[in-house]
């Protein structure tokens, strides 16, 4: 497989192949450097002296957790930047570790029974920006029987997208812009099964028909893709929800949304997605990507209206 982009400048070729050799450098050095040391820095840049968008996250955990002191809410905010920091180092580290490291460094606790009532369908796996969110196309190396397409929003930045797209190829991955998910999964569900891989906790493109769910204090609306895909083709839905066991270290869980089969009201499948998420996030708020402006739409006038 090329890894030469014909839509970047010679420039650009430039400066992505320079980056590209520092990101497999940095996952080169041990364990104990990346995240003590590297990971401890890049903690301390994003909280002290960038202070990265500490407005936003302060915003969005004072709506969320409105019974939460300020005292609290900070404790959150610091904890946040630790985990965006971590994520950031693993981030860096997947372009240079084995498939095996892989597989310990994300271990499943239930990955057999699914696979089992799986099979040899197509499914779709919806996940968040929780924890180890670039880690999670290390699913396809569970269930081997299937191509993990991983959906990926497209970043603004050509070189920073390309360097993005590199880092998370693995086996049997395939990386499919958000916009073609459809029309990718039609062009090749004959051919062989797969396995959708959704971040479904994105802000969706503001449209009149947009539904709105419940979610940690406030309406909500949610990407409804993974729900869209698996009416039409009667597709199982599963939540992957990790687990941090130490820097570097998870555990995957697979829970059942819905099996594809059984008759479910429109909105259902989003609506219990939201609901796995929100009782993660409120077990473990650090853990969610709070620095995302994830309710810059506004509800209807209605919905503002009704009590949640």
């Amino acid at each position: 497989m090329s890894n030469h982009n014909p839509e970047l400048t010679r420039f650009q070729r430039t400066m992505l192949e320079l980056l590209w050799i520092l990101c497999r450098g940095f996952a080169l050095l041990p364990h104990f450097v990346r995240h003590n040391i590297f990971g401890t820095l890049c903690y301390w840049v994003l909280c002290y002296a960038l202070r990265y968008r500490r407005r936003v996250i302060m915003d969005n955990l004072r709506r969320s957790f409105p019974h939460y002191t300020e005292q609290q809410l900070a404790t959150i905010c610091r904890d946040t930047y630790k985990n965006l920091a971590e994520q950031i180092i693993n981030t860096l580290s997947q372009s240079g570790i084995s498939d095996e490291e892989l597989r310990r460094r994300m271990t499943f606790s239930n990955d057999g029974p699914t696979r089992e009532a799986v099979g040899g369908r197509s499914a779709v796996f919806m996940t968040a920006h929780y924890g180890p969110w670039e880690a999670g196309s290390v699913v396809s190396l569970a269930f081997p029987d299937q191509t993990f397409v991983a959906v990926y929003h497209k970043i603004t930045n050509p070189i920073v997208d390309e360097l993005m797209k590199r880092i998370r190829r693995h086996t049997n991955v395939e990386l499919v812009d958000m916009k073609r998910t459809m029309r990718h999964f039609i062009d090749n569900r004959q051919r062989r099964p797969m396995i959708m891989g959704l971040i479904a906790d994105q802000n969706p493109t503001l449209r009149p028909n947009m539904s709105w769910y419940p979610f940690l204090n406030q309406w909500t609306a949610f990407f409804d893709g993974g729900e869209v895909l698996a009416r039409k083709y009667n597709l199982p839905v599963y939540y992957f929800s990790p687990r941090r066991l130490r820097a570097g270290y998870y555990e995957g869980t697979f829970t059942l949304i819905h099996d594809g089969e059984s008759p479910i009201e429109p909105g259902e499948i989003t609506r219990r997605y939201a609901r796995m998420l929100e009782a993660e996030i409120v077990a473990n708020p650090a853990m969610w990507m709070w620095s995302h402006r994830r309710w810059k739409h506004t509800p209807p006038a209605e919905l503002q209206a009704t009590k949640i």
